[in-house]
C-alpha cells in the first residue's frame, strides 16, 4: 500500500475530535478510525488484552523450589469457580489483524523528562525502565508465540510521551536499548500530531500484520 495511506484516507473529522482524550484512548481510537478506513473489519485496536493475565500464577516451579518458599495451591478456585490466585502482566494495547491471527502487543508509557526548563532530576522516573521487562526469554518468547508475527522485528510495540522524549539522558538509553530494532519505539513527543504516528505505524509495522 502507499505510504501515508492511513493519514490519507482516514476520517479526519473524526479523529480530531478525540483530541482531548488521554494519550491511550486517542491512540485506540485514531488508529482504529485509521485502519477502518483502509481495511474495513479486517483490524481491531485492543485495550489492555487479557492473554497474559496468568502467565505468572500458572508457570510451574520445581519442588526444590517450592520446599523453600512459602507456597499456595496455585490451583484453588472462588465459590464462583474463577482462579483464587492469578497474576501476570497487562499490556496496553493489542493490533489485532482479524483475517490471519497476527497481534501486535505494546505499550504506552508516560514519564517526566529533563528538558530545557528543568533539571536533570526531572527525569528521574523509571516508566521507561519497567518496559525492559519484555525484553526477558520468558516474555520475548510468550509475546512472539501469541502474536505470530516475524522475528524480524521485537514483537511488542513501545510508545513513550511526555517531556522524556525530549530528555537528552533517556533518549539516549533507550536508542541505546533498542539499536537496530528502531521500528519498535516511536517517541511520541506531540500528542496532537496523530498523522505522524499513523505514519510510523504504516511504514514500520503494519506490513508485519498484513
Amino acid at each position: 500500500m502507499a505510504t501515508q495511506e492511513l493519514r490519507k484516507r482516514a476520517n479526519w473529522q473524526t479523529i480530531s475530535g478525540t483530541k482531548a482524550l488521554n494519550a491511550e484512548k486517542l491512540f485506540q481510537t485514531s488508529l482504529q478510525t485509521a485502519l477502518d478506513s483502509v481495511f474495513p473489519k479486517q483490524f481491531l485496536v485492543d485495550r489492555h488484552p487479557r492473554e497474559f493475565d496468568d502467565i505468572y500464577s500458572t508457570y510451574p516451579l520445581p519442588i526444590e523450589v517450592l520446599d523453600k518458599i512459602y507456597n499456595v495451591d496455585v490451583n484453588e478456585k472462588k465459590a464462583n469457580g474463577k482462579p483464587k490466585y492469578k497474576w501476570g502482566i497487562s499490556m496496553d494495547f493489542a493490533i489485532r489483524n482479524l483475517l490471519n491471527g497476527k497481534i501486535l502487543f505494546g505499550e504506552i508509557k508516560r514519564q517526566d523528562g529533563w528538558t530545557e526548563t528543568t533539571t536533570m532530576q526531572a527525569g528521574r522516573g523509571n516508566a521507561h525502565e519497567r518496559s525492559c521487562k519484555y525484553f526477558t526469554p520468558g516474555l520475548m518468547k510468550i509475546i512472539r508465540q501469541t502474536g505470530g508475527l516475524s522475528e524480524e522485528i521485537l514483537p511488542f510495540w513501545l510508545i513513550i510521551v511526555g517531556d522524556i522524549t525530549r530528555d537528552p539522558r533517556r533518549n539516549r538509553e533507550i536508542a541505546y536499548w533498542f539499536q537496530e530494532y528502531t521500528k519498535n519505539y516511536y517517541m511520541w513527543r506531540d500528542t496532537s500530531d496523530v498523522g505522524g504516528l499513523l505514519d510510523f505505524f504504516e511504514n514500520n509495522l503494519l506490513p508485519y500484520l498484513l
